[in-house]
């Protein structure tokens, strides 16, 4: 029991810190030559993509471990499949926030679909022909005007089961004055547009502008931060997906510069 309480009165939000386990050598390797592990490790955990659970599901599936860990002890070897299913309703499912206009993030989701296509064993013009269905997508328009980040729900054992993407119901109108871009001298960027997933798995988009309308952009190499901040309104009761987001999500400009060019 004092282990459950001590526990249960933690109400920080936990924040998975970026690492750099895929290297700075995976950047300076054709995206084609990734492993799985090296797109997998860039899309979820990289400079260019935080992974956040509400402290309330980490404590929840924390809790469900010990419950199961002390019936399977009485038991001598139970399963603990009850358990399984306790943790499964433990609280907010994890959700990843990814700097989609960084081409890292982009050319780890091609590499991806690469993978489960078979590319490395396709013949040349297959390939070719792949490399063509992904040129758009890679190439971004939208992004030399823009700074796009991506917000997915990534649910797992340990979190309740989802019947709907993270802000599937939102609009424009609802998230506008309430999510903003932001830099460490206080310079900010409204959202100017946002598409909703359509289902789960899907992910949700955000669209600011690069430039202000003196032609400032709102990083340089003057910055050593920068936000993605959720204001008050957001965590009002009657938003549905208040539980799962953070106050805001930090990225560090220093590690998205590659070659003196900050990738986002």
């Amino acid at each position: 029991m004092r282990i459950k309480f001590s526990l249960l009165m933690i109400v920080l939000c936990v924040v998975i810190t970026p690492t750099f386990l895929f290297g700075q050598k995976v950047l300076d390797k054709p995206y084609q030559k990734w492993s799985k592990d090296d797109a997998l490790n860039l899309v979820m955990n990289s400079p260019w993509a935080v992974t956040y659970q509400n402290s309330l599901g980490t404590i929840g599936a924390e809790v469900a471990q010990i419950n199961r860990n002390q019936r399977d002890s009485a038991t001598e070897g139970g399963n603990g499949e009850n358990g399984g299913a306790r943790a499964r309703n433990a609280g907010p499912a994890p959700i990843v926030v990814r700097l989609h206009s960084g081409n890292p993030i982009r050319q780890a989701i091609a590499r991806g679909r690469q993978i489960n296509a078979g590319y490395d064993k396709m013949d040349d013009k297959q390939k070719a022909d792949f490399d063509l269905s992904s040129k758009a997508f890679l190439d971004c328009a939208i992004c030399r005007d823009y700074y796009v980040i991506s917000i997915t729900s990534m649910p797992d054992s340990n979190s309740q089961s989802l019947d709907e993407a993270i802000f599937q119901r939102s609009t424009l109108a609802d998230l506008k004055d309430v999510i903003t871009l932001v830099n460490d001298k206080g310079e900010q960027r409204a959202l100017f547009q946002f598409t909703a997933p359509k289902k789960m798995g899907e992910s949700a988009y955000f669209f600011f502008a690069r430039k202000d309308a003196s032609g400032k952009s709102l990083l340089s190499d003057e910055n050593k931060t920068f936000k993605l901040v959720f204001g008050g309104d957001f965590f009002r009761s009657a938003n549905p997906y208040s539980g799962q987001a953070p106050r805001s999500v930090e990225f560090k400009v220093s590690q998205i510069t590659v070659k003196n060019e900050i990738v986002f």
